[in-house]
């Protein structure tokens, strides 16, 4: 069998005192599809968030696509994920616009980085215009609706060609 894509072992997070995850050992294949059922604040998000590589794990070990996040390859290797998640993105944007948070897919950021090219703004419409959200381009995030939130999050996730996607709770709104 091929090497997995995703490979956690004894992956844990903690905060204080607190376990949020423990001991997580699990391995992804390609073309594998999985869901994660649990009960609210089980960890979900968290393990999810963490796999996506925008919360680093307190032990353990996690490889994607064979590498472990590193300073030098975070952004490379989540440019390769799709992440939807409101649960978290709603901590971070508030006032950016749509626009402004499917650009910040192309990086695998939080914010816009310079250097972006025009086929990148076209491209970031066009998945707007897919989704029929071309008239929120401009619109903060703060002021559109969970649904709309959603789409610019599925949105965000997909401007990249993701090789995989990772999506917390994707149907809400």
């Amino acid at each position: 069998m091929l090497d997995p894509i995703i490979e956690a072992k004894a992956l844990s997070l903690k905060i204080g005192c607190r376990y949020l995850l423990k001991d997580i050992t699990w391995q992804i294949h390609k073309g594998q599809h999985w869901v994660v059922f649990g009960a609210n604040g089980c960890g979900k998000t968290t393990l999810l968030s963490v796999i996506a590589g925008f919360k680093p794990s307190s032990s353990g070990q996690l490889t994607l696509f064979g590498e472990s996040y590193t300073a030098q390859n975070i952004l490379s290797i989540r440019r390769r994920i799709g992440w939807v998640s409101s649960s978290f993105f709603d901590q971070y944007f508030s006032h950016e616009s749509a626009l402004q948070i499917i650009l910040s897919g192309v990086t695998g950021t939080l914010g816009l980085d310079f250097g972006l090219t025009d086929e990148q703004v076209l491209q970031a419409k066009a998945l707007l215009s897919a989704l029929r959200m071309q008239d929120k381009i401009n619109t903060p995030f703060d002021l559109m609706s969970k649904g709309e939130r959603q789409n610019v999050l599925i949105a965000r996730a997909l401007i990249a060609r993701p090789e995989i996607l990772v999506l917390d709770e994707p149907g809400t709104g």
